[in-house]
């Protein structure tokens, strides 16, 4: 018999009545119109109201066991039904002697999707997962909770991975951050970000990320069940504090990770962090690949970002140095690209570049052998279509258009480049872009209305030519 849940879940995702707003992916987050919204306002709050504990004494050791898995999931938002249909799937599996499974949950009323499941209770509940199969109801006990709490706040999700890992001391961690995601970009903007708590407003940079896994401390596994998260900068804004990274470059469907399918091997006891990494990314490809979504997912081996930037730094040198930059903006349109369509893959416009100036090929494709090196494991499909092949696992910020100067906020805009590169290409024309489309450019002195629908005109080509 279908669980309940499921079936909502099914209803919102159907398209009906009750179906998500905006994409079908990304659990209903309106990706392209969030990333046409303007700024809203910084959330100056507090990092929550601790309520009580129950069912745990603080003070009493616990064993150490093999891994900890810490899942922060907030669904303080439209995603609240979504969290509760992934804890009762975490539940399929539960702790055990080698597996400590813990989360901190986060739910309110009111929202777009709010739900009454479970005594529709507010605020935020860390629970120690436990087996169970009834997916109808959580069964797992609250050992802490908070009347009130900023889930968008860094400092919460700090406390709740140094508490985790206090608590359920382990050999190895793997912390999963899961919700909205939207990329690199950090402001405090409605669409750019992690962890998006629609009570407070707030939201996680990617500058706060680094700071919390600077206040964590080194995981072995750094998990994004949000979308758009698998990128060059975030890597890099994290490297420190993760020996792998799983994430996908594009949105991730309604359903997020399938927890019961790859949570087993953690609690195995057997298996090193590669290769539990790289389980998560198979796992995905199992039950997202006959399904016709579009679809990414990678894990990112830290250790080799050394050799990988290091070749990386040479190919950003030899593009500032060509002689064909017209040619090479031209292969901005072209590269694989996902919701937000100035994340392309990284590896597919490197293979463009290269098209575009023959010079450019030993480099890059120096640059696509240590990425491949970096990447362990990568799954991709094309909405109907099977496999993609043009998603290599990293994406970075290419736009086709202007250049957002808080880019130069990040610390890889800091170390590289690569956005010396955006600055000069923002200036620069891709030439035949009339005569491929069939656009008829405006005369000088056109309306403002002629000029977009040109701009328009040129757009809607562009992805129309593309893959």
């Amino acid at each position: 018999m279908i669980k309940r849940l499921a079936a909502v879940l099914a209803i919102f995702f159907s398209g009906g009545p009750w179906a998500f707003a905006g994409m079908d992916f990304d659990r209903g987050f309106d990706v392209k119109g969030a990333l046409a919204g303007a700024d809203a306002p910084e959330a100056a709050a507090p990092a929550g109201t601790k309520g009580w504990f129950s069912h745990h004494d603080e003070d009493k050791p616990q064993p150490v066991k093999e891994w900890t898995v810490m899942v922060y999931m907030n669904g303080k938002n439209d995603l609240e039904v979504a969290g509760l249909y992934n804890l009762n799937k975490m539940e399929l599996v539960g702790s055990g002697d080698s597996l400590n499974i813990i989360t901190e949950t986060g739910r309110m009323n009111g929202q777009q999707n709010d739900v009454h499941f479970d005594g529709d209770w507010t605020g935020s509940r860390r629970y120690y997962v436990t087996k169970d199969t009834n997916e109808e109801k959580i069964k797992s006990k609250a050992v802490q909770t908070f009347d009130k709490v900023d889930m968008g706040d860094w400092r919460h999700l700090a406390d709740f991975a140094k508490w985790g890992m206090k608590n359920y001391p382990a050999r190895h961690y793997a912390l999963i951050i899961w919700n909205h995601g939207s990329g690199w970009v950090t402001t405090k903007a409605v669409s750019k970000g992690i962890s998006y708590d629609f009570e407070t407003k707030n939201h996680i940079s990617t500058p706060e990320l680094g700071m919390a896994m600077k206040e964590i401390g080194k995981v072995d596994i750094l998990g994004y069940d949000a979308c758009l998260m698998q990128m060059a900068e975030l890597v890099y804004e994290v490297k420190d504090n993760a020996d792998y990274i799983v994430g996908s470059e594009e949105t991730i469907p309604g359903l997020g990770y399938p927890y019961d399918a790859f949570l087993p091997a953690f609690a195995s006891g057997s298996r090193s962090a590669g290769e539990l990494a790289a389980g998560m990314v198979s796992a995905y490809d199992s039950f997202y690949g006959s399904k016709g979504k579009k679809v990414t997912l990678s894990a990112v081996k830290v250790s080799a970002l050394p050799a990988f930037m290091s070749a990386f730094g040479a190919w950003t040198d030899a593009l500032l140095a060509s002689g064909k930059k017209p040619q090479i903006k031209a292969k901005f349109y072209g590269a694989a690209s996902y919701a937000d369509k100035d994340n392309k893959d990284l590896s597919d416009f490197a293979r463009l570049a290269s098209e575009a100036d023959p010079a450019l090929a030993d480099s890059g494709r120096a640059m696509t052998d240590a990425l491949g090196a970096m990447v362990v494991s990568n799954t991709a499909y094309k909405e109907g279509y099977g496999r993609d092949e043009a998603s290599h696992g990293l994406a970075i910020y290419l736009p086709e258009q202007g250049y957002n100067e808080k880019y130069d906020q990040l610390a890889w805009a800091r170390d590289t480049k690569w956005d010396d590169l955006l600055k000069e290409m923002k200036g620069v024309s891709a030439p035949g872009l009339e005569f491929m489309s069939g656009c008829v450019k405006p005369p000088e002195g056109a309306s403002l209305q002629q000029l977009m629908a040109y701009v328009d005109c040129l757009t809607n080509a562009l992805n129309a030519a593309k893959p």
